[in-house]
């Protein structure tokens, strides 16, 4: 399949997938903005011909079972595009440009744990309603954070819809009563083949609607990845601190959010 054709068949998948479930607005945002953004970053995939890394990169961010979230007035789901020829790699510039679209949303240029500033690139949301028509716009700056050695961590925001795990593992409260919400979500890869014929075995069912399992199909065998992410809402602005990785304890990466949400 040629390179462009296999990236259309994707990003129609995934808008589909998150207008199915239209009240989930903010995972169909983390969806779009994250899948077109990671597809451009990976600029030797095409070359390589490396369809799993394409895959394995969708699936992974499709964190669909693990949100819950309410639509705001009459948006009803979200959509997003970026482009990485907008990519900025100086925390003040991204900071500035962060401050010149929503002020409100909190940044940071690194974490106690080591993490700091690696890039960061505008997210251009619009809410929908039952219509499709465009009832909101937002825009904000998608951040990510790096540490020698280990896998990258992302920071989304959005104004236009709220949410948050709905089955988290853990739980941090905070001094105000926000509550910072972990889930760890395991993400099957499977074969294009298996599609249709592929049957979950009753764990899976029970992990699948508890929001703790998510099945894809289009790798070129199969292989399970695990994802991590915080979710908490503050000031009317819902964030996700994500990570396609499980090497990182759920206190770790709560620790993170909390440094986050206590920036003044």
């Amino acid at each position: 399949m040629d390179d462009s054709v296999l990236e259309k068949k994707i990003k129609e998948t995934l808008a589909k997938k998150s207008e199915d479930v239209h009240a989930d607005g903010l995972a169909a945002w983390r969806i779009r903005t994250r899948v077109n953004q990671r597809i451009k970053e990976e600029t030797g995939m095409k070359k390589n011909r490396s369809w799993k890394r394409i895959v394995v990169v969708t699936a992974a961010i499709c964190i669909l079972g693990t949100m819950s979230a309410m639509a705001l007035g009459k948006v009803k789901y979200t959509s997003s595009h970026s482009s990485h020829n907008e990519e900025v790699t100086d925390f003040a510039s991204a900071k500035s440009m962060q401050n010149g679209y929503d002020a409100s949303v909190k940044v940071i240029e690194g974490f106690s744990n080591g993490y700091t500033f690696k890039r960061a690139v505008p997210a251009y949301e619009q809410g929908h309603d039952e219509g499709h028509n465009v009832v909101e716009n937002y825009t904000a700056m998608h951040f990510t954070y790096g540490k020698e050695g280990c896998k990258d961590v992302s920071l989304s925001a959005t104004r236009i819809s709220s949410g948050v795990a709905k089955n988290p593992d853990q739980i941090l409260t905070l001094a105000d009563g926000t509550e910072l919400r972990f889930t760890r979500t395991l993400n099957k890869f499977l074969p294009p083949e298996y599609e249709g014929s592929y049957e979950l075995t009753e764990e899976e069912k029970k992990l699948e609607e508890a929001g703790k399992l998510n099945v894809a199909y289009g790798s070129s065998e199969i292989e399970t990845i695990t994802s991590e992410a915080v979710t908490w809402q503050q000031d009317g602005i819902s964030y996700c601190l994500f990570m396609m990785s499980d090497e990182m304890s759920g206190d770790e990466l709560l620790q993170m959010a909390k440094e986050l949400s206590e920036v003044k």
